[in-house]
């Protein structure tokens, strides 16, 4: 038994009517997350309301119980227990959530180690890969079957937290949860190519303008007498490319890897446009800088290699902000 989850199974145990939520913007991890507590509970009878401030991206709209997620709890609740996924604070949560008045006891399972644990209970676990393998073991702990509506939600989760398993937060144990997935009814491929291989075109159009605005600086001065001087690469997405294309802002995710995947690129950063000089900064790294702390600076957070913020202020303002704190990180980190 993992006892770590003894007051979260106490918690579905002498509840009946529950609330499932994750983060604003939600990814996979997120949202795979949020329907695997939500389609578990309700497995076992329990009253379970799946709720999400922005819309289900289009790409998760396939996984099972995606068209039970409601976007308002106007006249919601009161609730026993609520269950927050894979969010680390909890205006995160969304505005809908932060101005209910009954969310009963807050359960709050998470795997970022800049969770500021905002949790009635709180089980943080920051060497798991993603919030889908700690719902995985919630169900374990709590003794309810994983059916394979649960299974497939929970391997999107881990799968796409991890990079398809490229990523450093692959463990051991997130090959044998997955393994154990796919038993359970996960078809790999199927999920792989709903995922990865169903953008629509005006996603790739976007991608070519905001390629179109990368920037590679040199950010510390390397060993001597060598060319290894380590860099910094930035992108930048515009509401006006958003608009000259059709896509959505969900379909911009992901798109800061092409940033951290050029040679010789220790850390890359989008930023993207999200209101009046206001940007959501995504940044990357490839191992040696630790974003996440960089991220806190700035009211974020994040894993070691990946994090985010918003902050207000004029691109250039904020890119010069940004950048200029990384050099500092890649020059300690150089003479340490």
């Amino acid at each position: 038994m993992d006892n770590r989850f003894d007051k979260a199974v106490e918690e579905i145990r002498k509840g009946n009517k529950f609330l499932v939520v994750s983060h604003v913007s939600p990814e996979g991890d997120a949202v795979g997350s949020l329907l695997g507590v939500a389609l578990a509970l309700r497995s076992i009878g329990k009253d379970a309301t799946a709720y999400l401030e922005d819309p289900v991206p289009e790409l998760f709209k396939f996984l099972p119980g995606a068209d039970t997620v409601v976007h308002s709890l106007d006249g919601a609740g009161p609730f026993d227990a609520t269950f927050a996924v894979d969010c680390g604070q909890r205006e995160r949560l969304g505005k809908g959530f932060v101005d209910l008045k009954h969310p009963g006891t807050v359960v709050n399972i998470d795997h970022h180690a800049t969770n500021d644990r905002f949790g009635d209970v709180n089980v943080i676990v920051p060497d798991a890969s993603a919030a889908g393998e700690l719902v995985y073991d919630l169900c374990k702990a709590a003794g309810i079957p994983i059916n394979k509506d649960i299974a497939v939600n929970l391997y999107v989760a881990i799968h796409t937290d991890t990079g398809s398993f490229r990523y450093s937060s692959a463990t051991p144990e997130s090959f044998i949860k997955a393994g154990e997935l796919v038993r359970l009814g996960a078809e790999p491929w199927e999920i792989s190519r709903r995922v990865y291989e169903n953008h629509p075109a005006r996603k790739y159009k976007l991608l070519g303008m905001v390629l179109s605005t990368l920037e590679i600086i040199e950010a510390a001065n390397g060993a001597a007498g060598t060319n290894n001087v380590p860099k910094i690469a930035t992108l930048v997405v515009t509401k006006e490319m958003f608009r000259q294309t059709g896509a959505e802002k969900d379909q911009a995710d992901g798109f800061v890897n092409y940033a951290r995947g050029i040679e010789g690129v220790e850390v890359g950063v989008l930023f993207r446009e999200a209101g009046p000089d206001e940007y959501k900064v995504s940044m990357r790294s490839k191992g040696d800088i630790d974003v996440a702390a960089i991220s806190q600076d700035f009211g974020g957070g994040g894993h070691r290699n990946a994090a985010g913020f918003t902050v207000k202020g004029s691109l250039d303002e904020i890119k010069g902000r940004v950048v200029a704190i990384v050099k500092e990180r890649m020059y300690a980190a150089e003479r340490s």
